[in-house]
C-alpha cells in the first residue's frame, strides 16, 4: 500500500455530476478518494440531473450555507402529455393528456413563473418530515402532502420548441426551488400534463461549468500537484461578504474562541468606510493578512466568533486503491 499525503485539504471541488448518481453518492466517492470525512455538498442535484455540484472539503464545510443561498441556473426539457409520481422520467405515469401547447401559449403564461411564487415540492424529495426524508416515506407508500413554499424565480424562459412533445426551458432561481415542480406547474397552467426528462445545472453563484471536473479525471490527478489547480479556495464562496481585517493579537484571541472589542480594533475605521452597511449581514469574514480565520457576528461592541476556520487538516490517498 502506497500513501500520498496531501496537506491542507480545504476548499471546493466543483464536480460535473453525471446522470444516475445521487449527490450523496458523489460526495462519498470524493470522500473515499481523498480519505477524508469532513466533506459535504452545496445543494442537492436529482439523480437524473447533470452539472455543477459544489463539494466542500475540510474547513469549507463551514461555509456550505453560504453556497446554498446562491442563485442557480438550470436548463430543462419538459415532455408534454404525461404526469408522473416523481415529476420526472424516472417515475410512474399517473395521468395523460392530449393537449400540446403552442409557442405563443407558452410565452403568455411565463409571466406567472417569475418573481416570488409558491410551489409544492415533489413527493419524492429530500425534504424531512419528522426526521425522515420525503422520498423514503414515499418509497414505503407513505405519502405526505407538502404545503406550498415560497421560492424566488429570477428568470424563466422558453429556449426552444424541440417538437410537439418536447420543449426546453431555462431558469435562474434562488434557494429551495424544485425544477421538477416548476415543470409540473408550467404544464398545469397550460391545461396539460408534463414532467422533466432532462435537467442540467449550469452554475451555483460564481461556480460554473468552467470550474468543473469529472470524478474519473479527479481520481487520475489526485496524487499530483494538479489537484491544487482544480480546487477552489474556501473564500471563493464568500466574495460578496464584508471582510474585517485583524492584527496578530486580535486574530489570536478570535482563533481561541474569545470575543474581541469592535471599537478597539486597529483597522475598524477602514472597515466602516468600506462596509457602512455591515450590520445587514448575518455573518462577516474575519481575516489576517488576507487569510480567512473565522466567520463572525458583530453585536453592539463585540466581535463574536461563529465559525473558526482551522486550515491544518490533512488528507491522504492510497494510490493503489481500486475504486
Amino acid at each position: 500500500m502506497r500513501w500520498v499525503v496531501i496537506n491542507n485539504i480545504n476548499g471546493w471541488i466543483i464536480l460535473d455530476k453525471q446522470p444516475g448518481v445521487t449527490s450523496r453518492k458523489a460526495v462519498t466517492k470524493i470522500s473515499r478518494i481523498l480519505n477524508i470525512k469532513k466533506i459535504g455538498h452545496g445543494g442537492t442535484l436529482d439523480p437524473m440531473a447533470t452539472g455543477v455540484l459544489p463539494i466542500a472539503v475540510g474547513e469549507a464545510t463551514k461555509c456550505i450555507s453560504f453556497m446554498q443561498n446562491k442563485s442557480k441556473k438550470y436548463s430543462f426539457v419538459i415532455k408534454w402529455g404525461q404526469k408522473t409520481d416523481t415529476d420526472d422520467a424516472e417515475g410512474k405515469i399517473l395521468e395523460n393528456s392530449n393537449v400540446r401547447p403552442t409557442k405563443d401559449q407558452i410565452f403568455k403564461i411565463m409571466k406567472f413563473f417569475t418573481g416570488r411564487i409558491y410551489q409544492k415540492p415533489p413527493i419524492y424529495s429530500a425534504i424531512k418530515i419528522d426526521g425522515d426524508r420525503s422520498y423514503k416515506l414515499a418509497r414505503n407508500n407513505i405519502f405526505v402532502k407538502h404545503e406550498p413554499r415560497q421560492v424566488e424565480i429570477h428568470q424563466c424562459i422558453l429556449k426552444k420548441i424541440i417538437n410537439s412533445d418536447l420543449a426546453e426551458f431555462e431558469v435562474i432561481c434562488g434557494k429551495g426551488t424544485y425544477v421538477r415542480s416548476l415543470a409540473r406547474d408550467i404544464a398545469e397552467k397550460l391545461n396539460t400534463k408534463g414532467h422533466v426528462i432532462s435537467l442540467r445545472r449550469h452554475y451555483v453563484g460564481d461556480f460554473g461549468e468552467k470550474d468543473t471536473i469529472f470524478i474519473d479525471f479527479f481520481k487520475e490527478i489526485i496524487h499530483s500537484p494538479s489537484i491544487l489547480k482544480k480546487m477552489l479556495p474556501i473564500e471563493a464562496v464568500l466574495d460578496d461578504i464584508p471582510a474585517l481585517a485583524l492584527n496578530e493579537t486580535e486574530a489570536r484571541k478570535l482563533k481561541l474562541g474569545q470575543k474581541i472589542q469592535f471599537n478597539s480594533l486597529e483597522f475598524k475605521n477602514k472597515f466602516l468606510i468600506k462596509h457602512p452597511n455591515f450590520q445587514e449581514f448575518e455573518k462577516i469574514c474575519a481575516t489576517r493578512n488576507n487569510n480567512l480565520i473565522a466567520l463572525v457576528k458583530i453585536e453592539t461592541d463585540l466581535v463574536k466568533p461563529k465559525r473558526i476556520i482551522n486550515m491544518k487538516i490533512e488528507g491522504k490517498y492510497d494510490v493503489d486503491r481500486k475504486e
